[in-house]
């Protein structure tokens, strides 16, 4: 689930597979009533009831996903091919 946030979240996947993420922005639903703040809430703020999931390239996903992103070679996450203040919560900070 990214209950942590999207980009928080997207990291645990790719440290743990020792993949990158690349994160296109332009797809990830932003709610209209956020505003101009929405990207920046839909990709770092928590508490959202959504899973991320990595499948093969060529799989015949349901209608009601969204692919907001590639896997590739390297390490971490990026949005739009940078670097991007991840935020979202992290329970081990101090």
């Amino acid at each position: 689930d990214v209950s942590d946030g999207l980009l928080a979240d997207l990291g645990h996947i790719a440290k743990a597979s020792g993949v990158r993420i690349e994160v296109d922005s332009a797809k990830v639903p932003v709610p209209y009533v956020l505003g101009r703040s929405g990207l920046r809430h839909a990709l770092t703020g928590g508490e959202d009831h959504a899973f991320a999931a990595t499948v093969p390239p060529g799989t015949a996903l349901p209608a009601s996903w969204t692919v907001v992103g590639t896997v590739t070679e390297g390490a971490g996450v990026l949005v739009d091919g940078g670097s991007y203040k991840s935020g979202g919560w992290d329970h081990f900070r101090d």
